[in-house]
């Protein structure tokens, strides 16, 4: 697909509908261009993507009709922030929280860096897990600040008894709940123990609960910890737009904390701009439940499909609560990765230390997978029949 600037003109100005009907630019295109530059290349090379945790369903109709209805002559005058203003708003709304409780971004990957040299220094380290998501520790090693990385335990969940262990005199421990790469999920009140832990023995140490993929979660223990916001100074969550509300491409992202907290990220870092259209979007995305509820009963369906195939296999791994899975293959990632791109199907990078047995497969539509399944069988049946 080309975006030159006369095609893109072509395709997304006024009362055209070709970009705004497409889900695959939105949708899709975040993870990839952080932590994978070789693949952000243009999606027309025939390959099926499933490497970078992206949307392959786009945003929800509501937040296409934002976009089409924030479409006028007022972005022409775009600095004041309308529709920025309107997203805080809402956020607001939804979490029962005054403005000043949050602070958005261009994606949540600002504000996990901004809050990392907020909170952290070569003093004060950062306690992360082994794997997870990656920002808050590249932050910190870019900034000369240690990082201590707790390995996730035998069921792959985060090892929270250890990393409290560890928080004590940290600048800030980072949580990711569910845990990317390897799809686990905490409870909330197993969250809410360890917060309140850890703010009893470190009160200064800053608590990041990232929340990008609870969305996906169909388990009812599992759920947000944004009330502990409002009780606790320090204690933050951060969610994204990339994820359930298919807006990769649209980069949004939030947190929620104390007006002292939110503020102390801003300050520390730049948190992007926010464009009309992206704010506008997540705005009426973030209203729409019932869009949202439609995206993890498919994103359910389609995980199970592809867990049952692999377990068919002789593979498994732990249950997931996101739009990945994280899968014991039994070999290194590099190993399947190559074999599959061989034919036509990207899968995910490696995550240290378990790229010697595991890898991240994301979903995609059900099509996709069901083609992406035919070549696992491809490459995984000799294991499974001599393993």
């Amino acid at each position: 697909m080309s975006l030159s600037r006369r095609g893109f003109v072509r395709t997304a100005g006024l009362g055209a509908t070709g970009v705004l009907s497409s889900s695959l630019i939105i949708g899709r295109g975040s993870e990839a261009w952080a932590f994978e530059p070789e693949q952000s290349q243009e999606y027309d090379d025939g390959l099926i993507r499933i490497s970078s945790n992206e949307n392959a369903r786009g945003p929800g109709a509501s937040a296409i009709e934002a976009i089409r209805a924030a479409m006028t002559a007022r972005m022409g005058r775009g600095y004041p922030p309308d529709h920025t203003n309107a997203l805080v708003e809402t956020i607001a709304q939804r979490y029962g929280v005054d403005t000043d409780n949050v602070i958005v971004g261009t994606g949540s990957g600002p504000i996990l860096a901004a809050a990392t040299r907020a909170f952290c220094s070569p003093s004060k380290p950062l306690v992360t897990a082994a794997p997870t998501y990656g920002t808050p520790e590249a932050t910190a090693r870019r900034i000369d600040v240690e990082a201590r990385s707790i390995p996730v335990d035998g069921s792959l969940s985060l090892d929270l008894d250890a990393m409290a262990t560890a928080a004590r005199g940290a600048g800030m421990v980072f949580v990711c709940n569910p845990n990317n790469p390897t799809g686990t999920a905490h409870p909330a009140a197993d969250v809410e123990t360890f917060v309140r832990y850890v703010k009893r023995d470190s009160p200064d140490t800053a608590i990041l609960i990232d929340e990008a993929y609870i969305d996906y979660t169909s388990d009812p223990a599992v759920r947000s910890v944004s009330p502990l916001t409002l009780e606790f100074p320090g204690v933050f969550i951060t969610r994204s737009f990339s994820k359930a509300h298919g807006m990769a491409g649209l980069r949004v992202g939030y947190a929620i904390g104390q007006p002292e907290t939110v503020s102390a990220i801003r300050q520390a870092w730049e948190l992007g701009s926010m464009n009309t259209l992206s704010a506008a979007a997540a705005a009426a995305s973030l209203m729409d439940t019932d869009h949202i509820a439609e995206e993890r009963r498919v994103n359910t369906r389609i995980r199970e499909y592809t867990m049952a195939a692999l377990r068919d296999l002789g593979f498994d791994g732990p249950d997931s609560h996101t739009n990945f899975i994280f899968v014991d293959l039994r070999r290194p990632a590099v190993d399947f990765r190559n074999a599959c791109l061989d034919l036509g199907v990207r899968v995910g990078r490696d995550f240290p230390p378990m790229e010697n047995r595991y890898s991240r497969i994301s979903l995609g539509t059900m099509a996709e997978m069901e083609a992406a399944v035919r070549v696992f069988r491809q490459v995984l049946g000799a294991t499974a029949q001599t393993g």
